[in-house]
């Protein structure tokens, strides 16, 4: 393993430990800079890929209440409405 993923591996690591588990793929991604894709890989290959949560949590006011989860399904099932009323 080069020292690249070695780097990636522990930023991921040290993520998932220091929030509890309270971040998304998106999170590590952005905390690394790595690719979506590279840290779904290296977690998946440590073992960390069920620590992380796999949804977002919403902060709209439009949803259910603030905080429920989100499926990228919901989000693309209310463009598909939006796109048919109009």
């Amino acid at each position: 393993m080069n020292s690249r993923i070695e780097r990636i591996a522990y930023q991921i690591y040290w993520l998932i430990h220091t929030t509890g588990g309270d971040c998304t793929l998106s999170d590590l991604a952005s905390f690394t800079g790595a690719s979506q894709a590279t840290c779904r890989s290296i977690a998946a290959w440590r073992g960390w890929a069920t620590l992380y949560r796999k949804t977002a949590r919403s902060h709209s006011a439009s949803r259910r209440r603030p905080g429920d989860l989100l499926t990228p399904v919901d989000d693309q099932v209310e463009a598909l409405i939006r796109l048919v009323r109009s």
